[in-house]
C-alpha cells in the first residue's frame, strides 16, 4: 500500500501515528528476541531430540530382536507346511495312478475297448477308405475307355477269295 505525501506528513503529525511506531518498534524487538532465543536454546533442542531418538531405536531395536525368532521360526512352520504338501501332492498322484489301473482293468474284463484299441479303429477305418476310393478311382478309368470303343462305327471289311 503506498502513502501519498500528503498522508505521510498527516500520519506523523497525528498522536496515534507515535503509538504505531512503538508498537512495531516492540514487534520488531519481540522478533529479534525469539531468534536470540531459537539460538540460546536451538542447540539444548537439538540434544533433546538427540536423545529421543537414541531412545526410541533402542526400543525399535528391542522389538526387532523380540521378532527375528519369530520370523524364523514362521520361516521353517512354512518349509514344513510345503514339504507336507509336496508328500501329499504325490501321495494323490499314486492313488489316482492306482486306481486309474484298476479301472482300465475292469473295463478290459468286461471287453470295453481302450483309448488305443479305439484310434487303432480310426486309423484302419481311414486306411480303407482311402482303399476304397483308390479301387473307385481305377473301376472308373477302366470303363471309360470301354464306353469309348462301343460307340465307334465298325467298318465293313470287303471279301477276299483265297484260291
Amino acid at each position: 500500500m503506498k502513502v501519498l505525501p500528503a498522508m505521510k506528513t498527516k500520519l506523523l503529525e497525528d498522536p496515534s501515528a507515535g503509538s504505531i511506531k512503538d508498537i512495531a518498534c516492540q514487534i520488531w524487538l519481540a522478533g529479534l528476541g525469539a531468534y536470540a532465543k531459537a539460538q540460546e536454546e536451538g542447540g539444548k533442542f537439538f540434544e533433546a531430540l538427540v536423545q529421543d531418538g537414541q531412545a526410541m531405536d533402542a526400543r525399535m531395536r528391542k522389538t526387532v530382536e523380540r521378532e527375528e525368532p519369530i520370523r524364523h521360526e514362521i520361516k521353517a512352520i512354512k518349509g514344513r507346511a510345503e514339504e507336507i504338501h509336496g508328500k501329499a501332492a504325490g501321495a494323490w498322484n499314486k492313488l489316482e495312478d492306482v486306481f486309474q489301473a484298476r479301472v482300465a482293468r475292469a473295463l478290459c474284463r468286461l471287453g470295453v475297448p481302450s483309448r488305443d484299441d479305439i484310434e487303432y479303429l480310426f486309423k484302419q477305418v481311414e486306411l480303407l477308405g482311402q482303399n476304397v476310393q483308390a479301387l473307385s478311382q481305377v473301376v472308373e478309368a477302366e470303363a471309360k475307355p470301354q464306353k469309348t470303343r462301343a460307340a465307334k462305327p465298325i467298318e465293313p471289311v470287303e471279301p477276299t477269295i483265297i484260291d
